[in-house]
Order: C-alpha cells, then structure tokens, then sequence
C-alpha cells in the first residue's frame, strides 16, 4: 500500500490485507501464531505462541451484540482445510493476522445505527470467510469501552509493504 502523502485526509484503516471467501466444506483452520482464543495487538499477551487445530464454526465469539471476533495475531502460517486436509496455505514475509468465519463483516456490524440485535439472531453463510492482514487495528478499551487504541495498535495511515504467498495444500 502506498499513500498519497500530500492527501488532506488520512484515514486510518481498521484492516490491511486481504479477504476471499472458499466454500463450506473448507472448515477447518490449522495454523502457528498466538491463540487458541481470539486475541488482537493490543490484547494477546495471554495468547501463547503454538500450532493450533480449530474448527472455523468455533472462531466466533457470540458476544451479546454481533461484532469483530475470532483473530489471531503473530501468525506464521494459517491453513484453510477440508475433512481429507486439502485446502489452502497462507504465508507471509512477516507475522500476520488471520481469521475464518461463518460470517461476512456486514453480518458483524450495523455501523453506527447500534441496531438491536444479537447474536443469536446470526445465520452462518454457507461458507468459510477468510481474513489475511499484515496488521489489524487494535481493540482499544484502555479506559472504558469504546475508547480508541493507543497510537501504536493503530492502523496510521501510512505506507505498508506486505506480501502474501497461497498454497495449496494437496
């Protein structure tokens, strides 16, 4: 990503990588980053670094209300597979986030109208959403909910060099 230094607004960006969608029967994740449980940059300390095996159906957290869930940061390799383990490989020239779900961000977040609804009113897709990003921004909450991350969990806008490898795994 390059941007445009000269711009008069800069955006920060809430996400910086890629998104693809593979279908249903690729539900299984297997990757070696920092989990087993959700975690963000600014919120994985708990998180040991390790090779974990998880269903995509149990990346999401059913907060009350729908929202982001299920990332996990310091990702050396994220593998979306089906039962016979055939699938895809993600790699990076650095550490990564990543996150597979049932769900689209749309299904996640009613923007600023806070409509109510809840979890349990989500219908999964029938598919598995992927998510591979050099850098998520940070959850923030440092003082009370809703607060901004600090300056150094934030996605600034500025200049990213982030590159990517697919495989398949056969």
């Amino acid at each position: 990503l390059t941007v445009n230094e000269n711009a008069e607004q800069k955006p920060q960006l809430l996400r910086y990588g890629m998104q693809m969608q593979m279908p249903k029967e690729f539900d299984n994740v297997v990757f070696y980053g920092k989990g087993p449980f959700e975690n963000y940059i600014d919120r994985n300390n708990a998180s040991p670094l390790g090779k974990y095996s998880q269903k995509v159906a149990d990346q999401y957290y059913p907060y009350v209300r729908p929202q982001e869930s299920g990332n996990k940061t310091q990702v050396r390799y994220w593998k979306v597979l089906n039962a016979a383990g055939k699938g895809l490989e993600f790699t990076s020239n650095a550490p990564m986030e990543c996150q597979s779900l049932n769900y689209l961000e749309e299904d996640l977040t009613t923007g600023m109208d806070k409509k109510q609804h809840h979890s349990g009113d989500l219908t999964p897709r029938p598919f598995t959403s992927v998510h591979i990003a050099q850098r998520e921004m940070g959850v923030g909450c440092v003082n009370s909910w809703g607060a901004w991350p600090r300056r150094e969990y934030q996605t600034l806008y500025q200049n990213y060099d982030f590159t990517f490898v697919i495989s398949p795994v056969r």
